[in-house]
C-alpha cells in the first residue's frame, strides 16, 4: 500500500492550514444529543456547548480578530460561520475545527448547537488541508467557558520542578501554627486525598464520572455563561512561558475538605459541618440558600441551585440516577463529598465482616475514572496507606497552604526531566 502523501503547508498568499479534529467530548457528533457531555469543559479550552475555530495568538492578531469573534471560514468556495478562540500554544498560520456541531436532527440537546464543520471537509483533505480563508464579520458570539483565565499571575497555584532539583534540593515547607481553632482528634478514620500533577492529563474523565455518580445536573448554555455551571470538580488549566510556545499544567479542583473550613463558620443554619471522619458535610435539608459558604469559599468548589435543574418527571432519568445520593432542588448549595455514600458502603461492608476497611478498599468516582491514577484517596490515620506515603513526599503541597485552611486535599508537584542537552 502506497504511503499516503501528505499535503505540504500553505505558500505565502495562499490561505492558512486548515485541521479537522473530532470533539474531545462528542466526538465527530454521534454524542450530540448527551446534554452531560455538551456541558462538560473541554480540555484546555474549557468551552461548553460550542465548538469553535482555535488560532495561536500570532494569527489572531495577523488577522485583527479575537476570542468570541465570528469569522467567515471558506473553502472551496464553501463558507461557514464560526467563533473564533485564541489559545496559546496553537500553530501559527493553522486553523483547527472540532467536528460534531451543527447538527439538525440531533435530538432536543444536540440540535443547532455549534456550527458545522463537515460542510469544508473533502475526501481529500479529511484530517487537514490547506487553502483556507478567514474572514472577519464583526459579530460576537459569546462562548459559555468554565474558566476565564489560565495565567498564574505570579501565584503559586501549579507547583513544578525537575527531576534534577528534586533529588537535590529540599522544599522549604513552613508550618503555619497560629490559629483561632481547636485542634480537633480523629481517631477513627481521617480521610484524605492526593493529587499528582504529574499524571493528569486533563481529560475531564474525573469529572463526567462525579456527574454521574453524583446525580449532578445540567444546567444549560446560557446558566454556564452566567458562571452558574454545577459540576462538583472541575479542571484548571493553567500556561507559563510564551504565548506561541507555553508550558500547560492541568489541576484537578474539588472540595478541599478543609480542616480549618471558612465556608462552616459562616452559615447561619450550621448546613455545613464537619463529620465525625474529618469531612466537609453538607445537610441539604437545613440550607436555605444563603451562599455565604460560596462566598467565604476560596477555592470557589461550592454550588448552588439557582432554579429547579433536576427533571423529576422524565420516567428514564428516574433509572439513571444513584439511588444512594440525593437528588437536589432548588436553594441549596452542594459540592464534593469524597464520595461519602461510597465510604459508608464499605464501612457497613467491613463491619459484617468484623475487619477494619482496607487501604485502596474505598475508591471515589474521580479516582476510578481517572485513567493516569493521578488521584490517591484514602485513610490518613494508616501510616502504611498510599494516600499517607504521598502526603509525606518532598513535593506534596496544599494549594493557598497561606489561608490556614488546611485542606484534606494536597497535590503533588509536577515533576519534569528534561534532556539538558536539548536547549
Amino acid at each position: 500500500m502506497p504511503a499516503k502523501i501528505i499535503p505540504p503547508p500553505p505558500a505565502p498568499g495562499a490561505g492558512l492550514e486548515f485541521v479537522f479534529r473530532p470533539d474531545p467530548t462528542i466526538h465527530d457528533g454521534r454524542h450530540a444529543n448527551n446534554a452531560w457531555l455538551q456541558e462538560l469543559p473541554k480540555p484546555i479550552t474549557h468551552l461548553t456547548w460550542d465548538n469553535v475555530a482555535l488560532v495561536s495568538p500570532a494569527t489572531a492578531e495577523r488577522l485583527a480578530v479575537k476570542s468570541e469573534d465570528v469569522v467567515e471560514l471558506t473553502y472551496r468556495k464553501r463558507t461557514v460561520r464560526a467563533p473564533m478562540w485564541v489559545m496559546p500554544g496553537h500553530p501559527d498560520e493553522s486553523v483547527t475545527v472540532y467536528l460534531g456541531g451543527g447538527r439538525t436532527r440531533a435530538g432536543r440537546v444536540g440540535t443547532g448547537t455549534g456550527f458545522d464543520a463537515y460542510a469544508l471537509r473533502f475526501a481529500d483533505g479529511l484530517g487537514f488541508t490547506a487553502g483556507l480563508e478567514v474572514r472577519p464579520t464583526g459579530a460576537r458570539h459569546p462562548l459559555a467557558a468554565t474558566q476565564h483565565h489560565q495565567r498564574m499571575e505570579g501565584r503559586d497555584i501549579v507547583r513544578a520542578t525537575t527531576l534534577e532539583r528534586y533529588l537535590h534540593e529540599k522544599p522549604e515547607r513552613p508550618e503555619l501554627e497560629a490559629t483561632l481553632y481547636p485542634l480537633v482528634p480523629y481517631p477513627g478514620h481521617r480521610w484524605g486525598m492526593a493529587i499528582d500533577l504529574s499524571a493528569c492529563v486533563g481529560c475531564n474523565a474525573c469529572a463526567i464520572a462525579c456527574q454521574a455518580e453524583n446525580n449532578v445536573p445540567v444546567v444549560g448554555r446560557d446558566q454556564v455563561l452566567r458562571g452558574r455551571e454545577m459540576h462538583w470538580l472541575r479542571i484548571d488549566s493553567y500556561h507559563t512561558g510564551a504565548s506561541a510556545d507555553p508550558e500547560t499544567y492541568f489541576m484537578p479542583v474539588p472540595c478541599m475538605q478543609c480542616e480549618n473550613a471558612p465556608c462552616e463558620l459562616v452559615c447561619p443554619v450550621e448546613a455545613t459541618v464537619h463529620g465525625a471522619e474529618g469531612l466537609n458535610d453538607m445537610v441539604y435539608n437545613r440550607c436555605v440558600g444563603t451562599r455565604y459558604c460560596s462566598n467565604n469559599c476560596p477555592y470557589k468548589v461550592r454550588r448552588f441551585n439557582f432554579f429547579q435543574y433536576a427533571d423529576w418527571e422524565t420516567e428514564s432519568l428516574k433509572a439513571q440516577r444513584n439511588p444512594d445520593v440525593t437528588v437536589r432542588s432548588r436553594g441549596v448549595m452542594e459540592k464534593c463529598t469524597y464520595c461519602v455514600q461510597r465510604v459508608n458502603q464499605h464501612r457497613i461492608a467491613a463491619e459484617k465482616e468484623g475487619r477494619p476497611i482496607r487501604d485502596g478498599e474505598v475508591v471515589p468516582a474521580c479516582a476510578q475514572a481517572c485513567p493516569a491514577e493521578a488521584i490517591v484517596f484514602g485513610d490518613l490515620n494508616d501510616p502504611a496507606s498510599r494516600v499517607g506515603k504521598l502526603k509525606g513526599e518532598a513535593r506534596n503541597y496544599a494549594l493557598l497552604a497561606e489561608l490556614n485552611t488546611r485542606p484534606r486535599t494536597t497535590y503533588l508537584a509536577a515533576l519534569k526531566n528534561p534532556n539538558p542537552e536539548i536547549a
